[in-house]
């Protein structure tokens, strides 16, 4: 009679990993993340437009209904900030009884990546005229647009001259659009804004 093999029992067995798996398994995750990470900063970059662009959008929309509801004139402020290119804030004003400009709202920031561009693709910037306000202690240059209780915006310009461009920072001196941008466009009539995104 010939003797039975050993029965071996489940816990005398150990199971593991070899060396060359755990590597052929980090270098699949290496893989992986080289081929995510351009485009899962592209998608927080388009994120980041589409927020900038609507909060422009959102800014004048409030500065139409509290001009109409207050029956005062509202200034809305594209502001730049110190260590960052073209004008990355916007905040509302509005004129009291002595005529004065006093804030009305918070300053909003933009997202970190994005901005107004301060050349030629934002002719509404160019057209506004330029002052400076103290912002955390240090001056700041603006340019502002006053919306009247009945919509009209101020200084009078074409509709073509009300356009602000919100590009990715990286391309806020560039004299042409890139392609992912936010045009968001006023009606110096009604004061309507109009949002294009490509």
């Amino acid at each position: 009679m010939k003797p039975s093999p050993p029965i071996e029992s489940a816990r005398s067995v150990a199971q593991a990993f070899s060396l060359v798996e755990l590597l052929m398994v980090i270098a699949i995750i290496g893989i992986l993340a080289v081929i995510t990470v351009p485009a899962m900063s592209a998608l927080m970059q388009s994120s980041d437009l589409t927020r900038g662009g609507q909060l422009v959008t959102d800014q004048v929309n409030l500065g139409r209904q509290t001009a109409s509801a207050q029956n005062k004139v509202i200034e809305l402020r594209f502001i730049q900030v110190p260590g960052r290119r073209g004008y990355a804030a916007a905040q509302l004003w509005r004129s009291d009884d002595n005529g004065d400009m006093t804030p009305s709202r918070r300053i909003v920031i933009l997202p970190q990546s994005v901005t107004i561009a301060d050349n030629s693709l934002s002719p509404g910037i160019a057209k506004l005229p330029a002052a400076s306000m103290s912002l955390n202690g240090s001056n700041v240059t603006y340019r502002a647009l006053q919306i009247r209780p009945s919509g009209e915006i101020t200084p009078i310009a074409a509709m073509a001259d009300l356009a602000f461009a919100v590009v990715p920072e990286v391309f806020a001196a560039n004299s042409s659009l890139p392609a992912n941008y936010f045009l968001v466009q006023i009606n110096p009539v009604t004061g309507v804004p109009l949002a294009y995104r490509p």
